[in-house]
């Protein structure tokens, strides 16, 4: 959106403001605003449970230098103060090596608490791929997993391993499935007496650098006793599905980093990451034995969640209600399409889940940096998440009013009042004054942290392209909402030094239908996202995006000009001080 008025922009890296510990009201989905869990070396899934005693033990894949290295181990700290704070690391595997990765804990009723993970049990040096060998060997060996009786603060000296049953995309590996490659990113789900931890099998590698992955599918392997076993060497594993297939992609060759959690009835919800640009999705009602045909994930109203090739993770939050981590863009390949972070909400419905339009949940004020594989911690009735950028490991106290409002999509039907600029049915046409667009540039400050504002309408049909409302000076400061190619809408920001702008989806506006339209310019994240007819824009099959980032220099669009409407376009419009929430633009489409 930087500095293109009247086409979309690409989505090029902005600079970076520093971190100011002044900044008023700070906003709590900025990265930077989390509290610190690990910033030294490589640091992963940074993983937490509640330990018998209360506090939070964190098990972290870490090295000494970058994702890969020979140091590659797990370590585990505990907090007592929600994550404030952190004890010094212990070691759950020795640097030393083999190579440890990729960590999962559960804790038992007994309070001990297990740690499953990725062992190179024969410390092989490189692996076979495609056009050579690579030095990545930490994607392989045997699921092995030690235990902690004294809530996290030491590690069992021993060593166990659970057995993994073959598919047919191991036995076409290079080794002929002597070795296995896999991994695991999703925490172990209790539901009902059983656990189930999925995973992800690799057929094969596609670059001698890196490794990437070629192949993958997803398995899951399922203890019927470790709630009640003392003995870990008694722990009964079954692998599953059952047959010699995993649970594969709906497009692609790429199914991986599988999360499930456990419906009401006691069926299965697993989410895993495709190279499709969508979050792939399967239920088994038989205990994880079989699994439906794989599919997308979709929102309620039918639309399939987007995601680039990156972590997307499902979360039980207790009563039916569920969270999904996701990107909310359709590109294919890793990159830099992991900031922001978006979570929908899920309800339990008829025994499966519906998806709310999603929320940003965190953002870092430089789009290129990535954040991912999160955990989600619940103490009590309230949520944090944890995430991390792979140098530094974050955990941030979500909002329990954006997540009230995921979980009430469905039903929640209202205007909001507050920080109502101005409303055409009772305002006439009175200038409005909107916030600046900044948290902090240079020596002035803005006194809140949800900066930015939103415009609300609902316009009547037409086929016109026109400018549907404006509040715009002669020298075009100001905003400027158009109809663009007959169906689209186009919302210009100026500030009097620079114009931005962006344009809606495809098919917003159809001939012959009112159309609710809402522009939420969010000043945190510098982002401008569109709600049509209670439907975030994603941009469709026709962008990966349906949001754009407007240039972190944009300022004051404010004019004395009062607002200005097309009385035949715009049967009303509405103002607010601060951006809406995605949940808040639906509720006003319901109210009618």
């Amino acid at each position: 959106m930087v500095n293109q008025p009247t086409t979309d922009s690409q989505f090029a890296p902005s600079p970076q403001l520093p971190d100011d510990p002044q900044r008023a009201h700070s906003d709590p989905r900025l990265l930077a605003e989390g509290s610190v869990i690990q910033a030294d070396g490589y640091c992963d899934q940074p993983y937490v449970v509640i330990a018998a005693d209360d506090a939070w033990v964190c098990v972290v894949t870490s090295s000494d230098a970058h994702e890969g290295d020979p140091s590659q181990r797990i370590v585990s700290r505990r907090s007592t103060d929600h994550g404030a704070t952190w004890s010094e690391p212990v070691d759950v595997e020795p640097r030393e090596g083999p190579e440890a990765s990729w960590a999962v804990p559960l804790v038992v009723p007994s309070g001990r608490i297990y740690v499953f993970y990725t062992y190179n049990t024969q410390n092989l040096r490189e692996v076979i791929t495609d056009v050579g060998s690579s030095p990545r060997v930490d994607t392989l060996g045997d699921m092995a997993f030690r235990y902690s009786d004294d809530h996290g603060r030491s590690w069992s000296t021993q060593r166990y391993f659970v057995p993994l049953r073959t598919f047919d995309i191991d036995r076409a590996n290079p080794y002929g499935g002597d070795v296995l490659f896999w991994w695991s990113v999703g925490k172990p789900e209790i539901v009902g007496d059983a656990v189930y931890i999925s995973a992800s099998k690799v057929g094969g590698f596609r670059e001698e650098r890196l490794g990437f992955q070629r192949t993958s599918e997803g398995f899951v392997v399922r203890s019927e006793n470790i709630l009640t076993e003392s003995d870990p060497s008694a722990v009964t594993w079954t692998t599953l599905p059952d047959g010699d297939v995993g649970l594969r992609a709906p497009q692609g060759e790429v199914s991986e980093e599988h999360k499930l959690v456990g419906l009401t009835d006691g069926s299965l919800y697993c989410t895993y990451r495709t190279e499709a640009g969508y979050v792939g999705a399967a239920y088994s009602h038989d205990r994880g034995q079989t699994w439906t045909a794989p599919d997308f994930a979709r929102y309620a109203n039918g639309a399939p969640i987007k995601n680039p090739r990156a972590a997307t993770f499902v979360w039980d939050c207790g009563d039916a209600r569920y969270l999904l981590w996701h990107h909310n863009n359709s590109n294919t390949w890793f990159g830099t399409y992991r900031n922001p972070v978006w979570l929908s909400g899920g309800v339990e419905r008829d025994g499966i889940i519906e998806w709310s339009q999603p929320e940003i949940a965190l953002y870092a004020d430089d789009p290129q940096t990535s954040m991912s594989y999160p955990d989600l911690v619940r103490d009590g009735e309230r949520f944090w998440v944890t995430e991390t950028q792979k140098s530094i490991a974050r955990v941030h106290a979500l909002d329990p009013a954006m997540l009230a409002g995921l979980w009430q999509q469905h039903s929640r039907a209202e205007v909001s009042t507050d920080a109502l600029l101005y409303d055409s049915a009772t305002s006439g046409s009175a200038p409005v004054e909107l916030p600046r667009l900044q948290l902090r540039r240079g020596n002035w400050r803005i006194e809140d942290a949800r900066a930015g504002f939103t415009i609300d309408l609902w316009i009547a049909a037409g086929s016109t392209d026109r400018v549907l409302a404006e509040q715009r000076d002669s020298a075009g400061r100001g905003w400027t909402l158009r109809q663009v190619d007959h169906d689209r809408v186009h919302l210009t920001l100026n500030d009097g030094r620079r114009e931005n702008g962006w344009t809606s989806d495809p098919g917003t506006i159809v001939a012959g239908r009112r159309t609710h339209f809402v522009a939420i310019v969010d000043g945190g994240p510098k982002i401008v996202m569109f709600v049509a007819d209670g439907r975030l824009q994603d941009g469709g099959t026709s962008r990966p995006y349906g949001w754009g980032r407007f240039d972190p220099d944009l300022r004051d669009v404010t004019t004395t000009e009062p607002v200005r409407l097309d009385p035949d376009m715009v049967e009303q419009l509405r103002m607010y001080g601060r951006p809406l929430r995605v949940s808040e633009a639906v509720a006003a489409f319901h109210a009618g």
